[in-house]
């Protein structure tokens, strides 16, 4: 095998290593340490205010708390904010009096690195009411729709293309055509008249779809966080409250930045500050997915931000220059004679090539590396979402990393030769297109996959969050709601719906729950669920420890002689 033949085969095998290390802590999510007032407990009087306590800095818009009685109205004052300043709580304030019953409480709080967490809690006051809400249904009730969540990734990919349009196109146009042209006199004013037009036109299509992806990505941010509409966002208490958010200043500076960028492409050619400017702002627009990510929480920071930024970095560098070679070069290879295409498209992808294998390399050692830190095992890869969508981009990188190598190795050797008897670049040219359009295509799968990671908890957060499920349990619909879903005191939220009807299931005679962790041959121990409504049960404080895969079984009495049994596994971190 040649050499370099070798490295694209080494770059490819990188990127499929799969490290299986044991497992080490690392939240980038907010995670919920506890509630005022407790889940589960029965108060003589109205609280002041109901408050949710976090492991860290939360933010949130209108409804980032709400409080509603037994009928599912909402109850709460609507003024949420972080009680006594601390920005670790989130709360609202509830009227001085409220009836006896039972109150669901939910949350929908944006964490440090920009995603959304919600749970909830029960309690009564007096005592509890003939029917109630269950804490999912009221999340559900408040979460922004489809269309959102379709939209926001579709701006994520965007995001990542206008990026690399920029970045490539000027990289392309600095390592690879300007030297060429300073090499061959020949090529002549009409070659540099036809790629300066086309290169104009992609950073203009890049500067604008930045900037209008930047204001949309900040509006469907707060409408994510706020379960509105892309239209709702628009309410200042909305705007405002997502532009003081992590991802709304990140955002919101970087709109600047690319209008920043626009202007100074218009003087870059004669001034010195304006080639300065493109410099500085393209360098912000780099580490702008770090810093609204991932990458700025979650330990390791010091290895994941830098790994995150080279890593947006060498894709931008790769895509752009591709994107150049589709959209700028054959506009301004026709320009020139037939005997000077073959060396201008030799002269340019000779420098572009070790340009783009680095590109590969350092794509494939940091795109392990991310895949270590967020999923940390290979079950997690195998099983969860976003290790599905991690080994399709690594197989869309193999794709590209193949027609990678048949540039290297075939069409590049070929236009030397052709070269040098003087010929046209004739089907040599004609495969260069459809290789370079095959990894155009390749790569814009690969934005899309790479928004839905984006959109998704890697499995080290996601396996630490709280936890539900809906489930068919003999005649009756289970909703079972486990909060923190970490090792000490969790508690447990049962609902139990008529399957039928769609009333509270009534039919229950006596309700039996224990938990047990067969790998550490604990349990199954006995948790004691209280009623706290009909069809609703409540566990207070079931200590689940260690951590592992624990079997949760609910056995549903509903006469002498008929019980329903569900086994639910729920994993403790």
């Amino acid at each position: 095998m040649p050499k370099r033949s070798g490295r694209y085969a080494v770059a490819t095998a990188m990127a499929f290593i799969a490290i299986a290390l044991a497992p080490a802590s690392a939240f980038a999510h907010a995670q919920l340490l506890g509630t005022q007032p407790v889940s589960g407990t029965t108060l003589q009087t109205t609280p002041r205010q109901v408050i949710f306590e976090f492991n860290q800095a939360v933010g949130g818009t209108i409804g980032a708390v709400r409080v509603y009685n037994a009928a599912g109205k909402e109850v709460d004052s609507g003024d949420v904010s972080h009680p006594h300043g601390n920005e670790h709580w989130m709360g609202v304030g509830l009227p001085s009096h409220l009836p006896d019953g039972t109150f669901t409480a939910t949350y929908r709080v944006v964490s440090a690195d920009t995603h959304i967490v919600y749970g909830g809690l029960v309690f009564n006051i007096g005592h509890a009411s003939k029917a109630s809400q269950s804490v999912a249904g009221l999340i559900n009730r408040n979460k922004s729709g489809p269309v959102t969540n379709v939209a926001f990734g579709v701006v994520r990919a965007l995001d990542y293309l206008s990026l690399s349009l920029l970045i490539g196109t000027l990289a392309f146009l600095l390592v690879a055509v300007a030297p060429a042209v300073r090499e061959d006199e020949r090529l002549g004013e009409a070659f540099a008249g036809a790629f300066a037009r086309r290169i104009r036109r992609i950073l203009t299509l890049a500067v604008a779809l930045g900037v209008v992806v930047s204001v949309l990505g900040i509006l469907l941010q707060g409408a994510e966080a706020s379960g509105l509409s892309l239209w709702s966002s628009l309410k200042s208490n909305v705007l405002s409250s997502t532009l003081d958010s992590r991802f709304g200043w990140v955002w919101g500076v970087r709109a600047i930045d690319w209008l920043v960028i626009g202007a100074a492409l218009v003087v870059a050619r004669r001034r010195f500050l304006g080639r300065a400017l493109i410099a500085l702002g393209a360098a912000y627009l780099v580490i702008t997915p770090a810093l609204a990510g991932h990458a700025s929480i979650q330990s390791p920071v010091a290895v994941f931000f830098p790994v995150d930024v080279l890593h947006v970095g060498a894709a931008s560098l790769w895509v752009g220059g591709i994107a150049t070679i589709v959209f700028a070069l054959p506009a301004a290879t026709r320009a020139l004679q037939p005997a000077q295409r073959t060396p201008l498209l030799l002269a340019t992808l000779v420098r572009f090539s070790p340009l783009a294998l680095a590109s590969v390399i350092v794509i494939a050692l940091s795109g392990v590396v991310q895949a270590y830190i967020d999923v940390r095992s290979l079950g997690a890869l195998t099983t969860s979402t976003y290790g599905a969508l991690i080994l399709i981009k690594t197989m869309l990188l193999g794709i590209l990393i193949g027609l990678g190598a048949v540039n290297r190795e075939r069409i590049i050797p070929t236009l030397k030769r052709l070269s040098g008897s003087g010929a046209t670049p004739g089907g040599t040219g004609v495969l260069l297109r459809r290789t370079t359009r095959g990894e155009l295509a390749a790569m814009a799968s690969v934005f899309a996959v790479t928004a839905a990671l984006v959109a998704y908890a890697p499995p080290i957060d996601a396996a630490s969050g709280p936890f539900s499920l809906n489930t068919r349990f003999g005649p009756a619909e289970l909703e079972m709601y486990l909060s923190p879903a970490r090792i000490g005191p969790n508690a447990i939220h049962l609902y139990m719906i008529n399957a039928k009807t769609g009333t509270q299931f009534t039919a229950t005679k006596q309700l039996t729950v224990t938990a047990e962790l067969p790998s550490k041959s604990i349990g199954p121990l006995q948790l004691k669920a209280y009623i706290s409504g009909p069809g609703h049960y409540t566990i207070p404080a079931a200590v689940l420890s260690p951590a592992g895969t624990w079997t949760i079984e609910i056995v549903d009495r509903v006469s002498l002689f008929d019980e329903y049994i569900k086994q639910i596994k729920v994993a403790i971190r």
